[in-house]
């Protein structure tokens, strides 16, 4: 054991030694020849590295980097139904409540820690422990965990819940000694301490605002004989859109994704560039602060005043124009998702003078409405809310719009300081469990709001393990949910659109909008 963890721990020293340096060699030319680092731009920053305490799609795609999970859906050419990762194989109990998973034997951590049920034991009580956790939200239902061999893992839940295995997708587990030893230090990414996982890339370097710098872990268990041809890997955050575009034009960069619709078609132009579109389950979708207790007048503490807003969107005009692409929402959740029912959709109708009606019929006496909107989580985020801004101005609301970084964006929406943002939620391979609880019923962005019809139906479809029964469920969560935008106002499904240096292979593109890169590789066209 000691010759393999030093095994390990060499060739994780031969990668830093070839990561050394303040210079990074990225693309070269004309972006049709590709060097030995493979640069991901995206829109979004990072801005901690715990992966239990966040749920950002970005921290996602960095957490398949380091880590591994038990299940996955990237084996399945749909990838949404979901197959082994760490774990090989699992079975239910006939109450629904013990769920036995049987783990990938020979594979370590990065530190040299063989992973075994110790890891997911660790991993899953301490979402038990810290209830503040934002992932803890989604575990509830699970009531004790157990290694019950070396490798065997057992899940005791409270109740039966019918979307646990997509809960686990983006669940990473994690090294149980090094986490006993540092305990929350254990997710600190500096000099002297880096995030540790299974996965196929070793975290080297970070700062905030900077490059995150990931090495090539030749000792992956997932290679299979295939190793990236990278041997570094660089999550670059650019928030400017067209800095981004034309960085990849220049050749800086190999890949990048939220790229404005209307630079698809210069993309496509440029010589060595390849561009992916796709529909997403991702949600464009604006949130209402509802509750009264801080003492404050809440206008959308009133139904008719969150109609009011829907009915005073133009949203062809809002997707076709300005997002470039998309498709208006009839429903809070897109076709594809489990839970969409075509026989009760309908659209908020673009309507001025009743969307005026509907605010005039409220309490509302012109008290300033504070609408945050974060940069960087998708395109033109900040030209679509200039034109809510002024839809909603028109109809009589008094709007102090402040646009403002992601980072920033999440703070003051966690203190509950706004009444209305924008920003996107996606559905994690099509079961809406995640977002449905964590944001509807446990109410994790600070709303306010209360819906006792609604909740009933989210816990009963959480708990229901009938697949036909847990669909008519999720129809009904959705339909009363549309009807009274509790607490969210669903707006369009995204277009997605990524380009990256043609040549560039392993790619894998959740519908959720969650690009998997940890598999990249350059083949020569």
């Amino acid at each position: 054991m000691k010759y393999l963890k030093f095994i390990i721990l060499a060739s994780i020293a031969s990668l830093l030694f070839v990561a050394c340096g303040d210079a990074v060699d990225g693309p070269t030319g004309s972006g049709t020849q590709v060097g030995d680092t493979f640069i991901f731009a995206g829109a979004a920053n990072i801005t901690q590295w715990d992966p239990l305490n966040e749920n950002r799609t970005n921290t996602d795609m960095l957490g398949k980097l380091v880590y591994n999970t038990l299940v996955n859906p990237f084996g399945a050419p749909d990838m949404i139904t979901i197959g082994p990762e760490l774990a090989t194989d699992w079975s239910v109990s006939d109450d629904g409540l013990t769920w036995t998973f049987n783990l990938r034997q020979g594979v370590y951590f990065h530190n040299g820690e063989p992973f075994n049920s110790s890891s997911p034991v660790a991993t899953f009580q301490r979402l038990l422990d810290n209830p503040s956790l934002v992932r803890s939200s989604l575990w509830t239902m699970l009531d004790s965990v157990e290694a019950a061999d070396t490798y065997v893992f057992k899940m005791h839940l409270n109740q039966p819940w019918g979307a646990l295995l997509s809960a686990l997708v983006d669940t990473p587990l994690l090294p149980p000694q090094r986490m006993a030893d540092l305990g929350d230090a254990a997710f600190d990414f500096n000099a002297q301490s880096q995030p540790v996982g299974t996965g196929p890339w070793i975290a080297y370097s970070w700062l905030p605002g900077q490059d995150a710098v990931f090495v090539r872990n030749d000792n992956y268990w997932g290679w299979e004989g295939n190793p990236s041809s990278f041997s570094r890997l660089i999550y670059r955050p650019i928030v400017e859109d067209t800095t981004r575009v034309s960085g990849l034009q220049a050749g800086d960069l190999t890949m990048i994704d939220t790229v404005p619709v209307e630079q698809a078609a210069v993309l496509r132009s440029t010589n060595g560039v390849s561009v992916s579109q796709f529909y997403t389950t991702a949600i464009v979708h604006l949130g209402f602060r509802t509750s009264e207790e801080d003492g404050n007048y809440r206008v959308f503490n009133d139904v008719n005043a969150r109609r009011a807003v829907m009915h005073a969107l133009d949203m062809d005009g809002i997707v076709n124009a300005i997002a470039g692409g998309g498709t208006p929402s009839n429903w809070p959740a897109p076709n594809t998702v489990l839970g969409y029912d075509p026989t009760r959709t309908f659209r908020y109708e673009y309507d001025v003078e009743l969307a005026r009606q509907l605010l005039e019929s409220t309490n509302y006496d012109g008290q300033p409405m504070v609408f945050l909107v974060p940069t960087g989580v998708f395109p033109r985020s900040g030209e679509i809310a200039q034109a809510i801004f002024a839809m909603l101005t028109e109809i009589g609301f008094n709007v102090d719009m402040q646009i403002m970084e992601n980072a920033a964006f999440q703070q003051r929406r966690a203190a509950a300081d706004y009444d209305l943002y924008l920003q996107r939620y996606p559905f994690p391979v099509g079961d809406p469990d995640t977002p449905i609880s964590m944001r509807w019923y446990y109410d994790v962005h600070m709303s306010g709001y209360v819906n006792e019809e609604l909740n009933a139906l989210i816990a009963a479809s959480r708990r229901e393990t009938d697949p036909a029964i847990r669909e008519q469920l999720l129809k009904d969560v959705f339909y009363v949910q549309w009807n009274t935008l509790s607490p969210h106002a669903a707006l369009y499904q995204q277009l997605s659109t990524v380009a990256y240096v043609t040549g560039v292979t392993g790619l894998r593109m959740r519908p959720d909008n969650v690009i998997d890169y940890s598999r990249v590789t350059f083949v020569a066209p």
